[in-house]
């Protein structure tokens, strides 16, 4: 009987063992190379903490990468995917050839290579010729984040900038950096990140910058932002800056910004001055224009949607909130304690889990919905002078224009929506109405390779 017993115990731990093996091959994700098919660099995309196994149709001599390897044979390596978004390049060499490629793990990101790509241009009032609709040429290779920046990936890469937990935190007014403090001492430096985390949210847009510049430097690359002190007055574009380069020639930076230096330490001054480093090849906010070509996904209608589309239709694709913000409630009376104790407000600084909804036609996620987006604007946005500004500022008025916030020439703003009031509303060209407060939203990087973007005007529509 016993004998019979351990029999049955051991078969049914082999089942296990089996199935168990069987789900660890399902999760290894096979990529076969062809060597003639190989430039000096192509781009594979890869998620984070996968294994893959990369085989060539050639015996290969020398693997070179920082990644955790496995050699399997002549010519097949297994690779353990890391765990922040970025790019983790791979160097291949073979016996008979002195040459090396190099195979880019593009994790987390989408690798776009645009040759003439048509999309919709000029169709609301912060693009270019807003009367008219046309269609225009892209051409260039991007890099874009598949999904929103995640809180995970947020706190690994500011971990050093964010202060240490003190008696006084649970006393702090600032509930954004008590929020980060807090997150920082419940996890742990160079902690696992998992795909499906939740959206980093209300993050300032110079934090978003200098998350930017961090994930540069951490892949070698040049920071695309340039932060400066300054005594400019108000939050802005800068149209009419101008500087000399190292040849003693004056020239106007493309990009030229004054925003709110926010950060998880107070600032002697409210505004840091940010222009761009136009020879860098780091990461970056898109500006207005590509967010539009991105979020369209090669779509040419005016609505992601179709207009009859059901609230069950789109919420396949785009996670829209019906909860208030806790943070417009008072904290202190009964209504708040009601209305948090049911969980019907939301946390400002927690969405929902990233990429768990269908993609759009570039095979990117939660464009529209989960958390409003940081985009920035570029000079030819929009200006003072154009008929679609918000209001104008008398010179008698400058005095009482709240340092703080923009009026009609704003850095940057919010795109993609994420109430669920809005969505009546919500096409490529909605904005938040408050699109530029203290505390922004959530956001995507994306990167530029070769610099080699090109915007061409085909014809109307």
């Amino acid at each position: 009987m016993k004998k019979n017993l351990r029999l049955v115990v051991i078969c049914f731990a082999l089942i296990v063992c089996s199935l168990f093996c069987t789900s660890c091959s399902d999760d290894l994700k096979n990529i076969d190379l062809k060597r003639d098919s190989l430039s000096s660099e192509i781009w594979l995309e890869v998620e984070k903490n996968e294994t893959v196994k990369i085989c060539l149709d050639s015996k290969v001599k020398i693997w070179e990468t920082s990644l955790d390897t496995e050699i399997l044979n002549d010519s097949c390596l297994k690779i353990q995917i890391p765990t922040l978004v970025g790019v983790n390049p791979i160097n291949v060499k073979f016996p008979d050839s002195d040459s090396s490629y190099k195979i880019n793990l593009a994790v987390g990101m989408k690798y776009l290579n645009f040759k003439d790509e048509e999309t919709l241009y000029g169709n609301d009032d912060y693009q270019m010729n807003p009367y008219e609709e046309k269609i225009v040429y892209v051409t260039g290779s991007y890099l874009v984040d598949k999904y929103p920046v995640t809180n995970c990936d947020f706190l690994q890469l500011l971990w050093d900038e964010i202060p240490l937990n003190s008696p006084q935190i649970d006393t702090m007014e600032n509930d954004f950096t008590k929020f980060w403090v807090q997150k920082k001492e419940s996890r742990k430096n160079n902690e696992k990140c998992i795909t499906h985390d939740s959206a980093a949210s209300t993050i300032p847009l110079y934090l978003a910058m200098k998350y930017a510049n961090i994930r540069s430097l951490r892949e070698g690359l040049k920071p695309y932002y340039i932060f400066s002190n300054t005594s400019n007055k108000f939050v802005q574009i800068d149209r009419k800056a101008r500087s000399v380069n190292r040849n003693g020639v004056e020239e106007v930076p493309e990009h030229h910004y004054f925003i709110v230096y926010h950060d998880f330490i107070e600032h002697e001054n409210n505004l840091i001055e940010v222009y761009d480093n136009s020879s860098s090849d780091g990461y970056r906010l898109p500006y207005y224009d590509e967010w539009v070509m991105l979020a369209r996904g090669g779509d040419k209608n005016n609505t992601p949607w179709n207009e009859s589309a059901s609230f069950k239709e789109i919420s396949k694709y785009a996670k829209f909130e019906d909860k208030v913000s806790c943070s417009d409630l008072n904290d202190s009376g009964p209504l708040y304690s009601i209305i948090s104790f049911f969980h019907w407000c939301k946390n400002d600084y927690e969405s929902g889990l990233v990429g768990k909804l269908l993609p759009n036609g570039f095979g990117l996620y939660d464009i529209f919905g989960l958390v409003e987006e940081q985009v920035l604007f570029e000079k030819h946005n929009y200006s003072r002078d154009n008929y679609n500004v918000f209001f104008i500022i008398e010179p008698k008025e400058e005095k009482k224009r709240n340092p703080l916030r923009c009026i009609d020439d704003c850095p940057a703003c919010l795109k993609g929506g994420i109430h669920r009031s809005d969505l009546e509303r919500i096409d490529y060209s909605f904005i938040s109405n408050d699109y530029f407060p203290k505390y922004s939203g959530g956001f995507r990087l994306i990167r530029n390779i070769g610099n080699n973007a090109k915007w061409t005007e085909v014809k109307s529509k």
